[in-house]
């Protein structure tokens, strides 16, 4: 009879063969058994963090695996090390599984249940005054990190954090190159003083003892102020000030009192005449101490806190939805600067989510000249560019979704005509835009426009998000799976029309039965036969339908070299990573609906002959550079998505 350990053991050696090796070292490795009590195992994750991924991850892989060895059911439950007994610490009394509470959240909106608007990344109002210094990249590696560090602290109050990088670059707003890129780059490092800070130098190498007895690379060190510094520009009006007083023979106590007691502590940022040119520094703190000398004193520390606390949460908090984080700035292409532009326009905006009053219209006194300035920038035509509703030639996206620009109220016919200085409102997207073409659409009472049967027409739906406010994630992690959402009408187009065009189908008579409604990874997977245990692999992971459609895309783009077996390929990217996708433009391509991937698919002959389609979409250009004017190998793109052979 197999003992507790050596059944422990087979499941760990059978995750081992199943699971990516980054995921089973990370999360797996270094589980214990600790019972096997009435057909329940109880296993010790290292920490609450671990035992959290385990338990939405891998509960049913463990259960099946523990079924094949012992031949009957058994549950798993995961524990931390840091309470392996599972005792609720409150009362000091196990939990009584009978009377645990199966709730069904029922009749939400679709929007509150992809989005989520109550989970949110909250930091400082100040970094709207401190963003026009560093510039958006710098700002968004900060938010990031603060984020990651924020949830760490929670989890664990004490010590060094060690996280995954991805758990600082999930809430950063960037990309895996460009979060790199940017971290090494000079410019952003010296702007990231103060907020983060590597703890060794750069060509510093740390090295510790792996479990193969081997040297491996220590973990790189940073240090995340939880709260921002002040600007260079702040810091020099505050030093000024504390130093002028000092002149008049008053005490550091007293003058930190005297700025206490100011009403308005902005007036104590305002530009000030200097009497000299103070080393820069980044806290009132920094400045006390140079300025007490041997003198400072916890109170002096305490009344300086004080200070700079009210300095930095006098612009309010910046409340930023995970969903527009992880999800809003990928999908359409947001760049760092855009994304702050709409950030800050979002705060300057008003919701009252008790009430329901909402001000969503924004002005700007100085125009395109004061958003490129919110935005670290003096290129006020870029803004101009970016609100122009044709904008699909340059890096980005289109703000004009997020933006639209209203007559000016109340507009008095003296004011300043130029046009980058000219005052400007705009009404502003306070909620994330989740229909087909990017924007949520309104009626005139201001409600959301619905079908028939009262459903909203969205088509593009979001990630779910878990029970403590944050995306299901794994190991590198990225979001989960998007949710399918049902079609709101039966109606069927013809066989001789296109759905969105009207024109007759290059694919034969059966075109209409070649369309679903919306994509579904476990149908591709069926209609392809992929073997049915790879098929349970990747529905058990919730794996990405987007990335599985993005690799399909890319193999048959000629930039993917000599790779031929777009069906294999995919399932190999998709069983390495579940959720993530090819870059640039195929995961566009792939977040379409089907009718509009198929619109561009009949626009690319597979046959060098055959003339290209012309076809109008707003990614017809960038289609057409990925694929080329014709591509062979669309005929078994088409087979795989849609199931039946192409006809030329």
């Amino acid at each position: 009879m197999l003992n507790l350990e050596d059944i422990w053991s087979q499941v760990l050696h059978q995750l081992q063969l199943d699971m990516p090796k980054a995921s089973f070292e990370t999360w797996a490795r270094d589980t214990q058994a600790l019972s096997l009590e009435k057909n329940v195992l109880t296993v010790c994750a290292r920490n609450a963090y671990a035992k959290d991924w385990l338990e939405s991850r891998m509960t049913a892989i463990v259960q099946n695996i523990l079924k094949g060895i012992l031949d009957h059911p058994v549950s798993v439950r995961f524990v931390s090390s840091e309470n392996p007994t599972g005792v609720d610490e409150a009362d000091g009394e196990p939990a009584d599984e009978e009377s645990e509470l199966d709730i069904e959240p029922v009749q939400w909106l679709d929007y509150d249940r992809i989005v989520q608007p109550h989970k949110q990344v909250v930091v400082k109002g100040y970094l709207r005054r401190l963003g026009m210094e560093i510039g958006p990249k710098a700002v968004w590696l900060y938010v990031g990190f603060h984020q990651a560090a924020w949830r760490a602290q929670e989890q664990n109050p004490s010590g060094i954090k060690t996280l995954h990088s991805q758990d600082v670059m999930r809430f950063s707003g960037l990309s895996n190159g460009a979060f790199w890129r940017l971290l090494k780059h000079t410019v952003v490092q010296r702007h990231l003083q103060g907020l983060v800070q590597r703890a060794e130098a750069q060509t510093a190498r740390r090295f510790r003892r792996g479990r193969d007895g081997r040297p491996h690379r220590a973990p790189i060190r940073y240090q995340v102020f939880m709260t921002p510094r002040l600007t260079r520009a702040d810091s020099l009006a505050i030093h000024t000030r504390i130093k002028s007083m000092l002149v008049e023979n008053q005490d550091v106590h007293k003058t930190l009192q005297d700025l206490l007691a100011v009403g308005d502590v902005m007036d104590l940022v305002a530009p000030f005449e200097p009497l000299f040119i103070p080393p820069p520094l980044h806290t009132v703190m920094d400045i006390v101490r140079l300025e007490a000398g041997e003198a400072h004193t916890p109170e002096l520390e305490k009344l300086a806190q004080q200070l700079h606390r009210r300095i930095i949460s006098a612009l309010g908090d910046i409340h930023i939805p995970h969903y527009f984080i992880t999800e809003t700035i990928r999908r359409h292409n947001l760049t760092p600067a855009q994304a702050w532009l709409i950030t800050v326009a979002r705060d300057m905006a008003f919701i009252n989510s008790r009430t329901g009053e909402r001000r969503d219209l924004v002005t700007f006194k100085r125009g395109y000249l004061e958003m490129a300035e919110l935005i670290g920038s003096g290129r006020y035509k870029t803004v101009q560019a970016w609100l122009n509703p044709h904008w699909n030639e340059q890096r980005g996206g289109n703000l004009s979704r997020f933006l639209t620009e209203m007559p000016m109220p109340d507009s008095n016919p003296d004011i300043d005509l130029r046009v980058e200085s000219m005052p400007r409102a705009f009404r502003v997207l306070l909620e994330e835009p989740l229909d087909a073409n990017g924007g949520i659409r309104l009626d005139a009472n201001g409600s959301h426009m619905a079908d028939a049967n009262g459903s909203i027409s969205w088509t593009q739906m979001g990630a779910l998000v878990d029970a403590n406010g944050s995306h299901m994630v794994d190991a590198n992690g990225s979001a989960l799976n998007t949710i399918k959402h049902v079609p709101n009408t039966k109606k069927k187009n013809t066989s001789t029309t296109h759905p969105l065009t009207g024109t007759r189908h290059a694919f034969g008579e059966k075109a209409e039965e070649a369309v679903p409604s919306f994509w579904e990874l476990e149908a591709l997977l069926g209609q392809n036969d992929v073997h049915p245990k790879v098929q349970k692999e990747l529905l058990d992971v919730q794996a990405s339908v987007h990335a599985f459609i993005s690799w399909v895309l890319y193999v048959a783009s000629p930039k993917s070299g000599n790779l031929s077996d777009p069906l294999g390929y995919a399932l190999s990217r998709l069983r390495e990573h579940p959720l993530r996708e090819a870059r640039g433009v195929f995961r566009q391509f792939a977040d379409l609906p089907p009718a509009e991937l198929l619109l561009l698919m009949e626009s690319t002959p597979h046959s060098s002959y055959a003339l290209p389609g012309q076809v109008e979409h707003p990614l017809a250009r960038a289609w057409k550079k990925a694929m080329g004017s014709h591509n062979p190998m669309m005929p078994q793109v088409y087979k795989i998505l849609f199931g039946n052979e192409r006809e030329e």
